[in-house]
């Protein structure tokens, strides 16, 4: 199963002459291949690799697996200091708090072992997860029905039986309720089984989700874009499979359409970094400082920069990435930023517009804790934590209720995701945590 993995900005040489089965550090592909991936764009909406020349293509900002023929492409983040396996393994930690998957640490544990892919490596979990449910019985549920029978069953549909069966006495057109496995939980994990089996280049994964279509037979196919999504409702009975549900979702809602019409080569599967270092980071949050008395909002509260004088309406929406909230006043606003900072820069590469944005933050929220959030490498030192700490001068106004407003900035260490809610109780704790180092 070839497998070309790069990191996010990771370049592929276009070359005919396979340069990487001779340099890994190298990889190439065929002209073909790199219009196939340039053709992603057509379907997903956005740029995942971009020419550099006519010999380069440069990976993006996104994360995640698409499929060129019999070749796997797969983009990672880029964090450095770790292998391709831990950084799969972390991915996928992340992607599973990020969208609420419920994977947990032993599930990635036991599948990320392995030099798979990221693609083949989700195909796995919800594999293992599908299949623990299934053993134990498919769901089945009361569905309505209507047909014509020769004998009453549940109810008669009147108007439907004089316009249908005036001409034929001996059909009586029949109303009921059939307990049944076809039902719509059932028919959302079929398309996802469906759709993976196209995709899977992973032996151990084909014939799984090949066993999965056998014990999904009696279910019916529905197509993609009819699948009815509507009518999930989890309770008691079906509950246990709602981790399975979502891997199913994150497939069938994020998989476009075949780029090539012709099956598996057009499947991918994409995330953008900056969404999913947001909604992460703010996961955590929330995990981290609920338990002190915090209300943790992500997106919100939603308040507005001014006034549009004409239409008197509030203008310029702000909605910073995670605000923290006590007694319904925010405490800290966390903005989270995936790009690299760098010593060498002024400001370590802060930018004026991140700064004037929490500068905003603080005065429209009247909150004297803003704090801007990266991604730590091994170029800015051993330890991640904060960075520098900006006091707003008075003729600036001091947005706070109480005490001096100040705008920070902070980086995150991910090479290791076990230590990041303890990074990030440092960050706003800093006398109850020790620093913490890179680990890679």
């Amino acid at each position: 199963m070839p497998l070309i993995s790069v990191r996010e900005f990771g370049k592929l040489h276009i070359s005919e002459l396979h340069i990487s089965e001779l340099d890994p550090g190298r990889p190439s592909i065929s002209a073909i291949q790199a219009a196939r991936l340039r053709s992603l764009k057509r379907v997903h909406g956005f740029d995942i690799f971009k020419f550099v020349n006519e010999n380069t293509l440069s990976a993006q900002q996104y994360v995640g697996a698409t499929q060129v023929g019999a070749l796997t492409v797969e983009v990672l983040p880029k964090v450095e200091g770790i292998g391709e396996t831990t950084m799969r393994r972390n991915l996928v930690a992340m992607l599973s708090v990020a969208l609420d998957l419920e994977i947990s640490e032993g599930d990635v544990a036991k599948v990320a072992t392995q030099n798979h892919g990221i693609l083949e490596v989700l195909i796995r979990l919800f594999c293992d997860k599908l299949f623990a449910q299934v053993h134990r019985g498919l769901v089945r549920r009361y569905e309505g029905r209507e047909e014509n029978l020769p004998l009453l069953r549940g109810k008669l549909g009147v108007k439907e039986q004089v316009r249908l069966n005036a001409a034929n006495p001996e059909r009586l057109y029949c109303r009921f309720d059939e307990f049944q496995e076809d039902n719509p939980l059932n028919q959302i994990l079929k398309a996802a089984v469906r759709l993976l089996l196209k995709a899977s280049r992973e032996l151990t994964n084909q014939r799984q989700l090949a066993e999965l279509m056998l014990i999904f037979e009696g279910v019916s196919d529905v197509p993609r874009h009819s699948l009815p999504w509507h009518r999930i409702a989890f309770d008691r009975l079906n509950d246990r499979y709602r981790p399975a549900y979502k891997l199913a979702q994150l497939f069938l809602t994020n998989t476009p359409p075949d780029v090539s019409g012709g099956g598996v080569q057009g499947f991918s599967l994409f995330f953008e970094m900056n969404s999913l270092f947001e909604e992460y980071v703010g996961r955590i949050a929330r995990r981290v400082f609920r338990p002190a008395g915090f209300q943790v909002v992500l997106q919100g509260p939603q308040r507005h920069l001014a006034i549009d004088e004409t239409s008197k309406r509030d203008v310029f929406a702000m909605k910073p990435d995670v605000v923290g909230l006590k007694d319904r006043l925010p405490k800290w606003i966390m903005d989270t930023k995936w790009k690299e900072l760098s010593l060498e820069d002024a400001k370590e590469g802060v930018s004026q517009s991140d700064l004037y944005q929490m500068y905003a933050y603080a005065n429209c929220y009247a909150c004297n804790d803003v704090v801007l959030v990266y991604p730590h490498h091994s170029n800015m030192g051993p330890t991640a934590g904060l960075r520098a700490s900006y006091q707003l001068k008075s003729w600036a106004g001091n947005p706070a209720q109480d005490g001096v407003a100040r705008i920070r900035v902070a980086t995150l260490d991910l090479s290791d995701l076990n230590t990041v809610p303890r990074q990030l109780s440092a960050i706003f704790h800093p006398e109850k945590s020790e620093a913490v180092a890179m680990t890679g």
